[in-house]
């Protein structure tokens, strides 16, 4: 009997969805007590052509390898389901270019407009402070009235992209969707940054790695953007390597198999679009780990198609999270005392 729910809920959980990257399943302890474990990992995989940039939407299950640690993993469920969509939309506030202006607002109201329905939305500022906007919410109109209100910008203010980053994703573990994909899609318009927030990079990562969300950005492409970027970023970039204290939001869209986009102001509308409509044209990969040790720690993942695959679908992309983080072993919880 107990086989029997253990696999029933296996099934059911596969279909509705993950919670951080797992899927819930259900064991009997040795005192026949019910316990959650979460050790299903799954991992969101866009498949597209190098030359064309064209999704891949006819390959299978045989055709993909998963290796976690350098240790190649026994694919057990596979889709392409499109599983509802929590956005939280992050715009920085900072710095002396103006992310969001009155055009950006208009294409972004615009892309959210044709968003499905089941698809909910939050809004999040950041500058040397991170505030919330909008709560998750499936309401259009309300979601335009908040891009229309949220506030002017902090030319003093620095850009804390480790903060951001980390409160985003608190918040996203909190109050998303649990059955669904998460993504945070930020407005800059610098890649890296100089960052003495009380959060570290270390900490943002885990944040985020541990919520299931992936992390895409759009880079607002304007004279004062290269600018900034030129004399800002980039040395950033580069000082961040000798451990000067720094954030990149590049590093979490690497690690989280987002997406990194260029893009005109007149273009943001059609690049969120897309964005969001790769989330929804992503796989749906999920293991059992070979290594069961609930252990707190980061595991790294590298996801490759088969020889075979590569040789019919040619030279292809793919673009999914880098690494993960193992929950801890919870103890079980006592059984009240009898007199």
């Amino acid at each position: 009997m107990h086989k029997r729910i253990v696999l029933l809920i296996a099934f059911i959980s596969a279909l509705s969805g993950s919670i951080s990257g797992f899927v819930v399943q259900q064991e009997t302890s040795n005192a026949g007590l019910l316990r959650l474990r979460a050790d299903l990992v799954t991992v969101d995989v866009l498949a597209t052509q190098r030359k064309t940039g064209r999704i891949l939407s006819n390959l299978t299950k045989e055709d993909f390898l998963i290796y976690e640690d350098g240790v190649n993993q026994n694919i057990s469920h596979f889709g392409r389901d499109e599983l509802p969509v929590s956005v939280l939309l992050l715009v920085d506030r900072a710095g002396c270019v103006n992310a969001f202006n009155e055009q950006i607002r208009a294409a972004t109201i615009e892309a959210m407009s044709r968003l499905k329905p089941d698809t909910e939305v939050a809004i999040m500022t950041f500058s040397n402070k991170v505030a919330l906007v909008q709560p998750f919410t499936r309401d259009r109109k309300l979601i335009a009235d908040k891009i229309l209100s949220v506030e002017i910008q902090h030319e003093s203010e620095q850009h804390y992209f480790n903060m951001a980053i980390y409160e985003a994703a608190i918040y996203m573990s909190q109050s998303a969707n649990p059955a669904g994909r998460r993504a945070i899609i930020a407005l800059t318009s610098l890649e890296a940054s100089i960052d003495f927030s009380k959060r570290s990079e270390k900490e943002a990562l885990h944040a985020v790695l541990e919520s299931g969300a992936s992390v895409s950005a759009i880079l607002v492409k304007t004279l004062g953007g290269r600018l900034e970027q030129i004399f800002r970023g980039k040395p950033t970039s580069i000082l961040r390597h000798l451990g000067l204290r720094s954030g990149s939001i590049k590093k979490f869209v690497q690690e989280t198999g987002g997406e990194l986009a260029h893009a005109r102001p007149e273009e943001i509308g059609t690049t969120l679009t897309r964005i969001m409509n790769n989330l929804a044209a992503s796989y749906s990969i999920a293991y059992t780990p070979t290594n069961p040790t609930r252990d707190g720690k980061r595991r790294r993942i590298r996801v490759s198609l088969s020889p075979e695959a590569e040789k019919r679908a040619g030279k292809t992309a793919l673009r999914a999270r880098r690494s993960y983080v193992m929950p801890k072993e919870n103890p079980p919880a006592e059984l009240p005392k009898t007199k």
